[in-house]
Parts: structure tokens; sequence; C-alpha cells
């Protein structure tokens, strides 16, 4: 499906803050706040814009994330489209993508401490142990987010935390978690609607999610595309890397995050160090963004896996609100 160059000026700003108003991105976009609002639904009416969603960094909470990569064996589709709605509707899995290469599937998991995953693990996996023959865990350590300068050929500026780092303790009660659970499902929600679900007032909201974007448990909003729709393949990218220092890291990240093709960056410990999120035209494009990186950064890039993924089932930074969702 083609969109024109309107539509992607609005998708780029969109995702660069989901939260702002319609006459900002108008102002951006030189169109109209009725053209932005018009064109917004319909890019959720074809299915392109599956929708905003509010980024909450969980480690403020006292939550650590982890992924798991999963390599099927004897499965069917049935047994697959069974695992998927399990996994789905577990309250700790935020993150699952249905993917091609050494892996099957790959899940995202918020756990308070290893004891806390490797319950979890148990719960997840035991029931499906005929149908996994690999499963690989990841340990997050922080993830930066860049901007999708592919929608309008611009190159990014540099990264931006998007979760992780250190854990604290911040308690949240059931009517935080309520407002960020309606966040994550729709960052462009009215204040007026959250208040009527929550029981409080549109103030009350307003403060509410001002202290925790000051606090640092909102961190902004980004948009959730299926990009198959606008002719954009995902890969991602698991790197392991040389003998390197915080350094070399550090400038990796910074030419990784202003490429306009690459979109999260995640450093983890586990079989690799290195996660990359990368959205290109076809398998020319992503070749030749590995072969510069490669060549740009030998002692950083020792080998990698790379997986094609062809549909994120699930994108939620707040799983632990599934518990309140409907509030």
């Amino acid at each position: 499906m083609i969109i024109d160059e309107k539509d992607k000026k609005i998708l780029y700003y969109l995702d660069e803050d989901a939260f702002q108003p319609f006459s900002a991105i108008a102002k951006k976009t030189r169109l109209s706040k009725q053209v932005v609002a018009y064109r917004i639904e319909e890019l959720k009416r074809k299915g392109i814009l599956i929708k905003t969603c509010a980024i909450v960094n969980l480690a403020k909470l006292g939550y650590e994330f982890f992924k798991f990569y999963i390599k099927y064996e004897a499965i069917t589709k049935e047994k697959e489209t069974e695992v998927l709605r399990k996994l789905d509707a577990h309250p700790r899995v935020g993150y699952m993508c249905v993917c091609d290469g050494r892996f099957d599937l790959f899940i995202g998991v918020w756990a308070t401490d290893i004891h806390d995953l490797y319950s979890i693990s148990k719960e997840i996996f035991n029931r499906y142990k005929t149908n996994f023959k690999e499963i690989v865990v990841s340990a997050v350590e922080v993830a930066f987010n860049s901007k999708r300068g592919y929608l309008i050929n611009l190159e990014t500026k540099g990264e931006a935390p998007l979760f992780g780092g250190k854990v604290g303790k911040i308690e949240l009660d059931n009517t935080d978690k309520s407002i960020i659970r309606l966040l994550t499902e729709d960052a462009r929600i009215k204040y007026v609607d959250i208040a009527q679900k929550t029981g409080i007032t549109p103030a009350a909201v307003a403060y509410r999610i001002k202290n925790m974007k000051k606090n640092g448990i909102i961190e902004g909003a980004r948009i959730v595309l299926d990009k198959s729709k606008i002719g954009y393949l995902t890969f991602k990218v698991l790197i392991k890397t040389g003998p390197v220092d915080e350094k070399d890291v550090g400038r990796f990240i910074k030419y990784a995050s202003e490429d306009k093709n690459i979109v999260d960056i995640d450093l983890t410990l586990g079989d690799w160090d290195i996660e990359l999120d990368i959205e290109v035209e076809n398998h020319e494009k992503f070749h030749q963004i590995m072969l510069e990186l490669r060549t740009a950064f030998p002692n950083v890039i020792h080998s990698y896996d790379s997986l094609l993924v062809f549909r994120e089932h699930t994108y939620d930074y707040f799983p632990i609100g599934k518990e309140t969702k409907g509030i």
C-alpha cells in the first residue's frame, strides 16, 4: 500500500511525540488540523497505524526487561495460534514478534528479579516443551529509541533513552496504573475520557500524568506501525561484540541512532551484546546498512544473527496493567 508524502510526515511527527495535539502536527506539516485528524483516522482504518502507545519505563517501578528467543519444533499452525494467544494474555509479556531466521518467535518479559523471571519462564514454557527446540534469554540493560527518519528522508539526531537503566522502587496506586493502561492502548485518549473510566476529574488526570512524566515513568509516546503496508521490512539484528570499551559502544550507539533506518538500539547481556531494529525497503538496503556498520566498527561487530520480523503480535509497554484493564 502506497502512502503519500503528507501521510509520511504525519507519521514521522506522530512517532516523534504521539502526545502532541493535532495543531502541533498541523504546524509542522503545513496542513490544517482537520486534514491531520482525517488522515490519521484513515491511516488507522487502513491498518497502517495500529495504535499510538505511551512509553513506560518500568525500571522506575522495579522491573527489569528480558527477551526470550524461541526456535520451534513440531509445531502446527493451530498450535502456534494457541501459543501466541496464551503468551499475549500473560500479564508480564509486553512484546511478541513472529520472525524467520535462527528463531521463529521472540517475546519481551518484565520481571522484578531473577527469581521472578525463573517463575515466569516456567509458567510460560512448561506446557510447550515439546514445541520449543531452543530458548535463549537476553537481559536488556537499556533501550534507546531513534526516530524513523526514513519516512521523510531525514537523518536522525542522536539517541534517546526508551526504557531501562537503574531499577527504582516507585509505587503506583490502582488509579495511576489504570491511567497508564489506557495511555498504552491509545496515547491520544482525551483526559475527559480517562476521567470517566477512572472515576476522577480531568484535572486530577492531568496532574497524575504530569507527575508520572516528571518521575520518568512515562517517557513519551510513539506509534505502532504495520510496516509491511507501507512497503518496508523489519529486521532484528543480534550483535556479538569483540573486545571493546564503553567509549567504543557509545560511539556505535551514536552512529547507529543517526541512521534513519535504525529505530531501536538495545544494550543486552546474554548470547549477544547489542540488538538493533532496522526498517528498510528491501534486503539489499539491509545488507548495505550492515556492511557500513561493520566497516565503521569492525571491533564492535564481531558477528551477528539477523531475523526477519513478519509481524509484531504484541506491543505494550505496561503489560502489568493488563490486570487493571477495563477499570
